[in-house]
Formats: structure tokens, sequence, C-alpha cells
């Protein structure tokens, strides 16, 4: 089962990725792990926000983003950011008082970059109590040098009290608390990743997973305290063609009442890197996906490959999803892959996108294996179904299996809820 925390974090990461496959910059070096030494200054892009609060449901019965973020990107330095905010207040499940965040880039030494990102939280209530603490302060600190990438983020607690523990100022990091019954807590979060070139550097106070329902939140839904990221990522050398694009097996964008939406995924999700995977093939391997009433699916197995030197770069990306059952048993099919690729070659743009499809029903009725592109079928008592849906532009295409748009209400989604199933991308451009 894809947890809250875990869709977050991938969800993040990849759009770190490609919000930064967009910077180019003369004279930037390009091995996997980190920039090679050179004479010229080659600056990292970065991309860093915090936030105080984040509340995030499985089984969409309630939302709520960051609140009081602060957000910076690009390549320029000096870059800042900062927010403040009174108090936030989440249904039962979140209240707190003054929250204040930034973040900065600056230069570190002749050739690097530092980005510092801070958010402090005062007046800390969550769970209607059983999570308390009168301050916490959370800071990340990331930075990219000539032949380094590194990150690493702790939190400072001042009276911090779980359940009937009370907790000292300084705790080690990811240490986990369980309020038998009710949620499992983290505390002092950090999460460090390079690859590629890229720094994924994430922190955060607290995060809460429920065990249960509570309130208006369902089991499963978690709350994070203090949400601080920060990528810094080596840019792509101006000769070399930008690349970038996702997989992934499901993503739902969900409408319960006026009030209330929420996001279920991407999941089983990879991204492309804005310098390639070098020749090699990431997976991201998915057990099943959950979703009561809405979506069902069970194993996701996505995968993005890639290479790109001067004037020459070649992009695929696929997903493959099995066992899929959608508004209970509405849609249903055994398996289906989609496949994005696209290849250019000084200035010529090639895209191509593949399906396969094995057993797909919907409402009865079995869609044969080579359905057309962007096949439509009107659904009574639902919406529209797009099958073997494409998209392309000059420089970008995109394939999705299944796209349900919701026109009529129902299993308690109401109108202009969106599902996707099977989804590849890719985007390659000078």
């Amino acid at each position: 089962m894809l947890t809250a925390r875990t869709a977050r974090i991938r969800t993040l990461t990849a759009l770190a990725a490609l919000l930064l496959g967009a910077l180019v910059v003369p004279g930037a070096a390009t091995t996997a792990e980190a920039a090679k030494p050179s004479k010229k200054y080659a600056p990292y892009g970065f991309l860093s926000y915090s936030g105080g609060t984040m509340v995030q449901a499985l089984g969409t019965t309630l939302s709520s983003d960051l609140t009081a973020q602060s957000t910076i990107a690009g390549t320029a330095l000096p870059s800042r950011s900062s927010s403040t905010t009174a108090d936030v207040k989440v249904s039962s499940l979140v209240s707190v008082g003054a929250v204040r965040t930034s973040t900065q880039a600056t230069k570190s030494g002749k050739r690097g970059v530092k980005v510092v990102t801070k958010a402090r939280t005062a007046g800390v209530n969550l769970l209607n109590g059983l999570i308390t603490a009168t301050a916490v302060e959370t800071t990340n600190t990331t930075r990219g040098l000539p032949t380094k990438l590194s990150g690493h983020s702790s939190t400072r607690f001042v009276d911090l009290k779980i359940g009937s523990l009370q907790l000292p100022v300084d705790i080690p990091e990811n240490f986990r608390v369980t309020i038998p019954g009710v949620a499992t807590v983290e505390a002092n979060v950090t999460n460090v990743a390079t690859k590629h070139g890229i720094a994924n550097s994430q922190g955060y106070a607290l995060g809460v997973h429920l065990l249960k329902d509570f309130g208006p939140a369902s089991m499963g839904s978690s709350i994070v305290l203090n949400p601080t990221f920060t990528t810094l990522a080596v840019p792509v050398p101006a000769k070399n063609p930008t690349i970038g694009g996702t997989a992934y097996g499901t993503k739902a964008l969900v409408k319960l009442t006026d009030a209330i939406s929420g996001e279920v995924g991407p999941t089983g999700q990879v991204a492309t890197p804005p310098n390639s995977t070098a020749g090699k093939t990431e997976v991201n391997r998915t057990a099943s996906v959950d979703v009561p009433g809405i979506l069902y699916v069970g194993a996701i197995n996505s995968s993005t490959w890639s290479k790109s030197s001067k004037r020459r770069a070649d992009i695929k990306n696929t997903t493959q999803v099995a066992g899929v059952n959608l508004l209970n048993g509405l849609i249903t099919a055994d398996a289906l892959k989609v496949e994005a690729r696209a290849k250019i070659r000084g200035k010529r743009y090639r895209p191509q996108e593949r399906m396969t499809l094995v057993n797909l029903t919907i409402a009865g009725r079995k869609i044969p294996v080579n359905v057309g592109p962007n096949t439509k079928i009107d659904v009574a008592g639902l919406g529209r179904v797009t099958i073997n849906q494409r998209v392309r532009t000059n420089s970008s295409n995109l394939i999705r299996a299944i796209h349900i748009k919701v026109l009529e209400p129902r299993n308690d989604l109401k109108v202009g809820a969106e599902i996707e199933i099977g989804v590849a991308s890719t985007r390659l451009w000078r």
C-alpha cells in the first residue's frame, strides 16, 4: 500500500526534477553525482520551499497544502523568500499559532551554492491535543560544490509531548513513536538523495500518519509539520538538448464537495533527470494502490531511460499497470502498458507513443486491443472516458491509457473529478 508520505516525497522530487530541467547554463558540467572542477564558475540550479503545516488525506476526504509557504527557484544569486502567518486551523487535526518560514540561496566559496531553508511554528496542537509543543524549528541546509552535493536537516523542539511521552529539545534523527491505535509519529526527519547531478534534501519536524479514521480524515492520512525541501541540480550544458518527462501508474483529482478536494498520486512515478540517466534504466515499483470506491490497481512498474550529448538526445518513459478496477468494477482491465519516446538529432524532433491493453472492459463493453488513439466513450451515470489518449507539441508528447472526466455525480464524486491510469510523457528541445 502506498503511504501518503511516500506519495508526497515522490511527487515533490519529480516536480523538482521537471522544473530544474528548464535550467540551461553555458559551461556546466555533466557528471552523474557532481560537477567536475572547472575554471569557469557554473552555478547550480535550485528549487527550495518551506511551510508550516501540510495535510495529505488518502481517500480524498480532506487536504490542506503548505501554509506560510516560502519558495525560490532559478540560478541567480543571492535569492531569498520569507513568509509568516498568525495561526492555522484544519478541523480537529491541526491548530498552530504563528508560523515563520524562509529560504535563501547564496554562494558557497568561489564556485558553490548554499541553500538554507527554515520553518518555525509556535503553539503546536495536533489531533486535539494528543501532540503538543510550545515551539518547533526546522533548518535544512543543502550545498552544491564543484565536487560534491550534500544536504541535511535538523529540528529543535520546545516542550514536545506525544501522547503521554515528554520529549527533549534534541531528538535523534528519524525518531519514531506510536500512539497506540491512533497514529505513527516521526520526529526530526531528514532524507537526502543524490543522483544524476541532482541533490534532493527533505526535512520536517513531525510526520503524523493515522492508523484509524480521526475526525474528517481517513486512515492513512498524514499531517506534516515544518516541511522543507531543496533540490540542487547541475545545469544542462548549453550545447546539449534539454530533456524531461515522467511516467506514473495512477492519479486522481477528486472533488467531493465544492470546498473539499484532493489529489491522490501520481503513484509509482518516475521522472527523467535534466541531464539524462546516462543510458541506464531507473525503475519505480509499487505493489498496489487502493482508494476505496474510486480506484484499485495491483502492481505498477514505471521506468525512465535517456541519454544526451551534443545536439543529440533519446528518451523513453514507460508504465505498466496490472489488475485495474475503477469505480467498483465499472471499468476493469487485466493489464495495460504505455510508452512515450522521443529523439532529437540536430533540429529534427521525432516523437512516438505505444499502448498495449489486456481485457479492458468499460460498463460491460469489451474494448479491442487495437483501439485507436483518442477514442472517446460516453458512459451513462459517469461521464466521458478517453482511451489511448495522445497529446503532442513541437517539443513534447504524452500518452494516457485511460482518462476519466466525471460529468455526472457518482460514488460521492462531484462533476469535474478526473482519474488517470497509465501515463507516460517526454519533453525534449534545444
